[in-house]
């Protein structure tokens, strides 16, 4: 339910009011949800009324005056955030609800957060103790920080992006604390506002193209023996998305959210029934618990961080709500689902595979049909996620260079419309699979390492870092005591470390992959088909010694080598 006003925020509103004509007292107990009638200019006489969702605007007191349509709390934060110039120039929808009911919004987030088969070689790379310990600390801060960040758009509603909230953190911010210096406001606005959209752009249009190389290689696991390479598969993968790439947001994208939901439910299901199938505990030699070095370590703290990566959409996300004030069901459904999946994944895949867990965690299944099933619901899964990435910016775009209402549905599309999104969603897939094509060389850890250097720098900002540090800005009174203010500095300078070090091992992971493409020999063609070591080929995999059990098949034992560790450090720089 909305909050109703407190006396700091009858305070915060007094200039507003009063240069509007209203009395304190009259703007008291608005706390009812108001519907919003039309908005009075600046000092026109109006009265300060409630109104109930549904009922019609009660009629304005006054002899001989027209009736009025009354100016609900929406409205009044509204007027009290924004500064004047942005007042005139605000776009007409700024405070429009959207028509995305909240199991829409809570889906498309347990769709596109959820990696639960990245789990076990996440838990591999940190071990017991720190695996426990970094997975429980990343479900706690991050829950925290996606319920402030739903709190603050709710309670300014024309900050409907990323970028809004932070230029508008910064304004305030300056006010308050930098009174009486010559700054400009507005290029502060734009300076935040801009740098939330690099580190947007470096979260999700890296992450969606990496999306799309690895529907490319799913392809290519599930049908090897074609003569069809991987460059010809990202061009089946490009035209493939160009009709689903015209669902205008979250809203519209009802069925194939349900779709890909399902699948994922799958591929969770076919996880635990390999693993209960053949038992890899059982085999010879059995899974190993490696002792994870420093290095490893810190890989999968990063790699925990990216898979509770997310928030950056959270703000565009309530923008399209049908019901805002809704948000922390959203985040409790998809808390609940995703960290149940991530914590029975977690703990299952690492007991049965032990340090041999592959970030591709299908090479740890047989070749068998349900493992040909599982990669089948993860191609469904991945090329919608392909959609869901890319959105957040896509709707970013179209609104400020083409200035269409994010909020648009397909009925109330205009040709125009319709066909500038056709025309640029289509050409902005395009160039993500124009650079997966350069990037896929001899050696094709360079994508995966740019994917890994703009996770660490952006979702870890927009997921640890800023929300605490706007939720402080724009809220500094509930940000109230000593535990509290500790808890947000503490989660600030985890996350700082966290990208140092991930930005730190993302350059060296590009350098040496370009190094190696630099190096090949003149002439040398790319990869045209992957290779994939199912078990129990891998020398990692449990039951590479004494291969799997009859119920499978029956394979010549094999001797375990050293090449266990280099594989399993090439599986490490590949990690998501």
């Amino acid at each position: 339910m909305p909050r109703k006003p407190r006396a700091q925020d009858v305070e915060e509103d007094a200039p507003m009011l009063a240069e509007a004509g209203i009395s304190r007292a009259n703007s008291s107990g608005l706390g009812t949800s108001t519907r919003r009638t039309g908005v009075q200019p600046v000092g026109a006489d109006v009265e300060m009324v409630a109104v109930p969702e549904g009922d019609a605007p009660p009629r304005a007191h006054g002899a001989g005056k027209a009736a009025k349509p009354k100016r609900g709390y929406r409205e009044l934060v509204l007027d009290e955030a924004q500064g004047e110039g942005e007042r005139e120039s605000a776009p007409s929808h700024a405070t429009e609800r959207g028509s995305s009911s909240t199991w829409v919004i809570a889906a498309n987030n347990i769709v596109y957060m959820a990696a639960p088969l990245a789990m076990p070689a996440t838990m591999a790379s940190c071990g017991w103790v720190w695996g426990t310990v970094i997975l429980g600390y990343s479900i706690v801060a991050t829950y925290h920080s996606a319920l402030l960040l739903g709190e603050v758009v709710t309670s300014r509603p024309h900050l409907d992006s990323y970028p809004k909230v932070v230029g508008e953190a910064l304004v305030v911010w300056a006010k308050r604390n930098l009174d009486g210096l010559p700054l400009n406001l507005e290029m502060l606005r734009r300076v935040g506002s801009e740098l939330a959209v690099v580190l947007q752009f470096l979260s999700y249009f890296f992450d969606s193209t990496a999306q799309v190389l690895y529907c490319a290689e799913y392809f290519d696991q599930l049908l090897p023996h074609l003569p069809v390479c991987q460059k010809q598969w990202l061009l089946l993968t490009w035209v493939l998305t160009i009709p689903l790439m015209q669902a205008p947001n979250f809203g519209e994208s009802s069925v194939s959210v349900v779709v890909a939901y399902v699948c994922l439910l799958l591929n969770v299901a076919t996880f635990f029934a390999e693993v209960w199938a053949y038992t890899p505990w059982d085999c010879e030699p059995g899974p190993s618990y490696a002792q994870p070095g420093v290095g490893q370590v810190f890989i999968g703290f990063t790699a925990f961080a990216y898979a509770f990566g997310g928030h950056g959409m959270y703000p565009e996300e309530v923008r399209e709500m049908r019901n805002p004030e809704e948000w922390p069901r959203v985040v409790n459904y998809t808390y609940g689902t995703v960290c149940s999946m991530y914590v029975a994944c977690a703990y299952v895949g690492y007991f049965a595979y032990g340090s041999g867990a592959r970030a591709n965690l299908n090479s740890n299944f047989p070749n068998n049909a349900l493992n040909v099933f599982s990669i089948m619901v993860q191609l469904v899964v991945t090329y919608y996620c392909i959609y869901v990435t890319s959105l957040v910016m896509l709707l970013h775009i179209e609104e400020h260079a083409f200035g269409i209402n994010p909020r648009l549905s397909c009925g109330e599309y205009t040709a125009r419309t319709g066909a500038i999104r056709l025309v640029f969603r289509t050409a902005f897939v395009g160039l993500q699979v124009l650079l997966c094509i350069a990037l896929v060389g001899v050696q094709g850890d360079v994508l995966l390492a740019m994917q890994s250097l703009s996770g660490a720098i952006g979702m870890t900002a927009l997921t640890y870092v800023l929300p605490y540090l706007l939720h402080w800005m724009l809220h500094p009174d509930r940000v109230s005591g000593c535990a509290m203010r500790c808890w947000y500095i503490f989660n600030v300078v985890v996350a700082i470390v966290i990208m140092i070090g991930g930005t730190w091992f993302g350059v060296k992971g590009m350098v040496d992959g370009i190094i190696a493409v630099a190096d090949a020999p003149d002439g040398a063609e790319p990869m045209c088909h992957l290779e994939f070591l199912y078990s129990p080929m891998s020398p990692c995999d449990s039951c590479y010694k004494g291969g799997l059990p009859d119920k499978y098949y029956a394979l010549p034992p094999h001797g375990r080598n050293a090449t266990c560790d280099a594989l399993f450090d090439d599986d490490l720089r590949r990690r998501r």
